[in-house]
């Protein structure tokens, strides 16, 4: 038998084949030696260790190879699968996984429906390894388990550059079980491998210590069904039983001759989403043809391993390298019992598919998660007034009327038991503040009512007289004055959206940058959730805002004319449509300042409008209403034309639509008509609207107070 490798030349010639083969297949079949060498470059220590202890597995191989005499004994493996989800469809079944494990059995035994089809001279190469790979039905505990533990947890986007965080709390001993990691995805480290979809990784024996929470196979839950696809899973048990590529220590294939160190397999290339219709010849060896098929190579045939690779596999189960030998020992077969009937008690999970804050009078739907065994009884119970719409159903939707914390529980039972899952919900006021024609231009000092500004580092969102779009004020945040990364929120209050289904939500701004490299941004999102969750509705760049506004400019601006400020209509961003159908929709302007340089230069807000910006306005045209002046500080006339005679009333509103002058009633015939209104001065410096009411036909006109 050729000397087994021991050591891992990557380099950064062969990092940059990984990058270039990843995009271009756009599919990683195996990360494994990216994995390890990412590791030894940032742990020499871990490097020497590793070829150490695989001079003492070579010498393993070599020791039982010679020893014919030695009586066959099955190595079982007990494992667990870790199901990491977030509700979606990577939370695969426990069938799937079940019947993962039955082919991986399959293609170790040597025993699958295509083993007779194996090409010469490998066919007879292929024999049964006695491996064998079996469910846990004990967990570390003691305690009964199907062996498949579904999760909920964000790793199920699992980042390979995380290998302190990503097992912690998951991985279960791996010197006493083969910890399976099924994930959503695999995101791989930039200096590694440069992009496409990666299947899976292990580590080979040695990489870590013994008993180390990383000794786990990570597999792309994408590739759990076909068979063809499942043998990528036999293929990671390869490289965590000491296998590496027929094509050498590396991951990218079709670049160089390589070799595995096993006497049966040749060197060869190595293919990728390809299967040779002819296997004799070796450009590599110029003997027989490469192993195309291979479990270890990337062909789209896998079909064997060879008898050397069954040596190289057997020597690591029987060697003390990463606690291998532990794995087949009678007393873990009890402790894990492999040969137990898997008939548990369930444990209770579920999720909110959209949060768990909501508005009073809203409602959440509640899915079920639970696992570890066949559920015969839910039971859903809530306490604050909420009303469960289906309490004894898998999946329910929950309505939550009032304010405050609100406990959820679900109970999930069978034959052998049941379990409890409690979560808290958040119930916010809901209660819409703007239910109607709404406006505000900012010109009081301070935060305008139900509004509110969150500033993170002491300089943020104020009302200014500096510059406005309407009336003399405007809010505005003076970036020349923030620090980098600086996050500023404006929060507008609630909503009611549903109930005014025509009406367009506006505003303005005036923006400039303080170099053409500064990329502040502002950030419109909205919240059907009281504030619980955000998504971004409009999205500004800096240069965007600058473009058509202030430009460039190093001095601290303000705009000089009506032409700077710029408009925005809410309701033609395609995020809008979350908030058509909410009556309690709220919506916050987030600013964050330059995160490399900071102190930018000056955005101002101004003239937010949320209203039909026909009927009312179209009105008013006709009866050619008109007030003046205005702006004014004093009295005020109003002047309109009428086509007969008729019954006029007058009233005067603020923004919140509260009357502020005595409502008058006023007989007119025909032709124009006068009122005076404000003849004593009462009215404050703001935004007010002159609202007619003519015959029961509505008119408005916008008055500004200075």
């Amino acid at each position: 038998m050729k000397k087994q490798l021991s050591k891992i030349a990557l380099g950064i010639a062969l990092l940059s084949a990984v990058t270039g083969f990843s995009q271009e297949g756009k599919i990683q079949p195996c990360n494994t030696f990216a994995a390890m060498e990412e590791y030894f470059v940032s742990n020499p220590e871990a490097r020497k260790s590793y070829e150490a202890q695989q001079e003492q597995l070579q010498k393993l191989v070599v020791a039982q190879s010679a020893n014919k005499s030695s009586a066959a004994f099955q190595y079982t493996i007990p494992v667990v699968f870790h199901i990491l989800h977030l509700g979606g469809s990577e939370n695969v079944s426990d069938a799937t996984c079940i019947n993962a494990i039955n082919q991986m059995n399959l293609d170790y035994a040597a025993a699958g429906p295509d083993v007779n089809t194996v090409a010469a001279p490998f066919q007879s190469l292929y024999i049964n390894s006695d491996i064998k790979f079996m469910l846990a039905h004990k967990d570390p505990a003691g305690n009964c388990t199907s062996g498949i533990e579904h999760i909920y947890d964000a790793r199920t986007n699992w980042s390979q550059s995380n290998v302190g965080t990503n097992y912690a709390g998951l991985t279960w001993d791996p010197t006493k079980y083969l910890n399976i990691f099924v994930v959503k995805q695999i995101i791989p480290t930039g200096t590694v491998t440069g992009g496409g979809i990666i299947v899976g990784y292990t580590y080979k024996p040695g990489t870590w210590g013994s008993g180390a929470l990383q000794d786990a196979i990570t597999y792309n839950y994408q590739f759990l069904t076909g068979m063809t696809n499942i043998r990528s899973l036999s293929h990671e048990a390869g490289h965590w039983l000491n296998l590496t590529h027929t094509f050498g220590n590396t991951n990218n294939p079709g670049v160089v001759c390589g070799d595995d160190g096993v006497s049966d397999t040749p060197w060869t290339k190595g293919n990728f989403s390809a299967c040779p219709s002819s296997l004799t010849g070796n450009t590599c060896s110029g003997g027989p043809g490469s192993n195309v098929e291979n479990i270890m190579d990337y062909s789209s045939c896998p079909k064997n391993f060879t008898q050397g690779q069954t040596a190289v596999m057997r020597a690591a189960l029987a060697s003390g390298v990463s606690g291998r030998n532990n794995l087949s020992t009678g007393a873990n077969l009890i402790a894990t019992d492999v040969d137990g009937a898997g008939i548990c008690a369930p444990i209770a999970n579920y999720i909110s598919t959209t949060g768990y804050t909501v508005c009073s009078g809203g409602s959440l739907t509640m899915k079920d998660l639970s696992y570890n065994g066949v559920i015969t009884t839910y039971a859903w119970s809530a306490d604050n007034g909420a009303v469960i719409a289906s309490p004894a159903a898998s999946l329910t939707s929950i309505t939550f009327p009032t304010q405050g914390v609100t406990t959820i529980t679900l109970n999930v039972s069978n034959g052998q038991g049941n379990s409890s899952k409690v979560r808290t919900v958040t119930v916010l006021n809901g209660t819409p503040f703007i239910t109607g024609n709404y406006y505000e231009s900012f010109e009081n000092p301070g935060v305008p009512i139900n509004w509110s500004v969150i500033n993170t580092q002491g300089i943020g969102w104020d009302q200014t007289n500096i510059a406005a779009k309407d009336g003399s004020g405007s809010y505005f945040l003076d970036g020349t004055q923030s620090q980098f990364g600086q996050v500023d929120i404006l929060v507008m209050p609630i909503m009611d959206v549903v109930n005014n289904p025509s009406n367009l939500l506006t505003f303005s701004y005036a923006y400039a940058r303080q170099t053409s490299t500064h990329n502040d941004k502002l950030v419109l999102q909205g919240s059907l959730d009281c504030g619980g969750t955000w998504i971004d509705v409009v999205n500004l760049s800096a240069a965007t805002m600058a473009s058509g506004s202030g430009g460039v400019t190093s001095t601290p601006y303000a705009p000089s004319s009506a032409s700077e400020w710029k408009d925005v209509d809410v309701t033609t961003y395609p995020y809008w449509f979350n908030f058509a159908n909410s009556p309690s929709a709220l919506f916050r302007f987030v600013f964050t300042e330059d995160a490399t340089n900071g102190m930018g230069n000056r955005l101002f807000l101004d003239a937010l409008n949320f209203q039909n910006p026909n009927g009312l306005n179209e009105l008013t045209k006709s009866y050619n209403l008109n007030i003046f002046p205005n702006p004014s500080n004093g009295e005020i006339t109003v002047k309109f034309n009428l086509n007969d005679a008729s019954t006029v009333k007058v009233n005067v509103v603020d923004v919140l639509g509260k009357n502020v002058l005595p409502v008058s009633t006023h007989n007119f015939g025909s032709g124009e008509q006068a009122i005076s209104i404000n003849k004593g001065s009462t009215l404050a410096k703001g935004i007010y609207f002159v609202n007619l009411n003519v015959n029961g036909a509505k008119l408005s006109k916008k008055l500004v107070i200075n």
